[in-house]
């Protein structure tokens, strides 16, 4: 991320991203009028899994913030470790970007399981 990756991606790609992230929050804001608004809820729940009940949706709401602020500390943890080593986080850690038998041959042959 902060050692050149990002400007290898494609310019089309950028633009298809912000322009989708620009939609998803129009129409998040467009709800706002909207009775019982909760912010960030928009209304879709393809797999049925916000419980029915008070309690239990403001159970899900705290779940849901609290795993949103450690995946952004998990993607600074990265960035920070990217900068730190100059080198890839998906070359640092194999075992969570490859295939695992993958990944465990590949130690095997470079001396690390015998």
């Amino acid at each position: 991320m902060l050692n050149g990756g990002l400007g290898k991606v494609n310019l089309a790609y950028w633009a298809a991203c912000v322009g989708i992230a620009a939609a998803v929050d129009l129409y998040g804001i467009s709800r706002k009028s909207s009775p019982g608004y909760t912010p960030g809820d928009l209304g879709f729940d393809p797999l049925g899994v916000m419980p029915k009940d008070e309690a239990g949706m403001k159970n899900m709401q705290l779940a849901e913030i609290k795993n949103g602020r450690l995946a952004m500390i998990a993607i600074t943890a990265f960035a920070v470790q990217e900068a730190v080593s100059t080198q890839g986080i998906v070359d640092e850690t194999p075992l969570f970007f490859f295939p695992i038998a993958q990944t465990l041959h590949q130690y095997a042959n470079t001396g690390y399981i015998q």
